[in-house]
């Protein structure tokens, strides 16, 4: 169902009041070019100290999310499409770790994944697999963009994601990777297991109180399942290809755009 999209300098003031939760996607999101900015950083700064709650939502691997939930002013990290979230008190210094899979299941995965990391290199020669895999603990990335001298063009993503499909596996198209992954779960019902075992409230209690930034394809499903989205000004690349919009866009790309929002946010705060 297609929405109207309006400018982040139309969100609502009583929304940026009732804020609870801020969950952002991490690439070409918070990041410019691959690099985060000091002011995205800063920004997350601003979020967590006006009482809002940072949540990163991300395809990266698992490896990568400990690092950000011990060292960024953040509540968790939801890590590889939604397979896992990790929570680090640093009041009592222990690391929360819930994973939507078991030992048996990732065996099975592994070996599956490894036949279809086989067929993408014999069928799309110039695909890669992805730099951060060896830090992954459950799905697999083919790097389309990343660390390409070349992008791929999109009949070559198209005949990556044809191959996952014909192994009954699940993928969503980032904006430098396709992620493929075995397993019902995903990053919006990842969003709802988190809030529901830390916030202990109903998804319908929270529904006003949260909100979620991103940038490509695989955020669509956070744009439809939130009631309340933000596009940063790259998504436009995507915008014929979703079926769900944002509420809100940004004018500004990228980490630039994730600054915007957060100061249109706490500008109303």
């Amino acid at each position: 169902m297609k929405q109207k999209t309006q400018s982040i300098s139309q969100i609502k003031p009583g929304l940026c009041k009732a804020l609870d939760y801020f969950f952002t996607d991490i690439d070409d999101t918070l990041t410019t070019g691959g690099i985060l900015p000091s002011e995205s950083y800063a920004a997350i700064f601003a979020l967590a100290q006006a009482g809002i709650k940072v949540v990163p939502v991300t395809g990266r691997p698992g490896g990568w999310c400990d690092m950000i939930a011990r060292y960024w002013p953040v509540e968790a990290v939801i890590g590889e499409n939604g397979a896992f979230y990790f929570s680090y008190d640093r009041h009592s210094k222990k690391m929360k770790r819930r994973y939507f899979f078991g030992d048996k299941e990732m065996d099975k995965a592994r070996a599956a994944l490894t036949e279809i990391e086989q067929q993408v290199r014999e069928k799309i020669p110039r695909a890669k697999i992805a730099a951060d895999q060896g830090f992954r603990l459950w799905d697999l990335a083919i790097d389309f963009k990343e660390d390409l001298p070349e992008p791929l063009s999109a009949e070559e993503i198209q005949s990556i994601c044809r191959i996952f499909e014909d192994h009954g596996a699940r993928y969503k198209v980032s904006s430098i990777h396709v992620n493929g992954w075995y397993g019902d779960f995903d990053k919006l019902g990842c969003v709802r297991r988190y809030l529901e075992d830390q916030a202990h409230q109903s998804w319908s209690d929270l529904r006003g109180k949260i909100i979620y930034i991103g940038d490509s394809l695989n955020d669509e499903p956070l744009f439809a399942g939130f009631d309340y989205s933000i596009g940063v000004a790259n998504l436009k690349d995507f915008w014929g290809q979703l079926e769900y919009f944002p509420t809100y866009l940004t004018s500004r790309a990228s980490g630039d755009g994730f600054v915007e929002a957060v100061k249109t946010i706490l500008h109303y705060r």
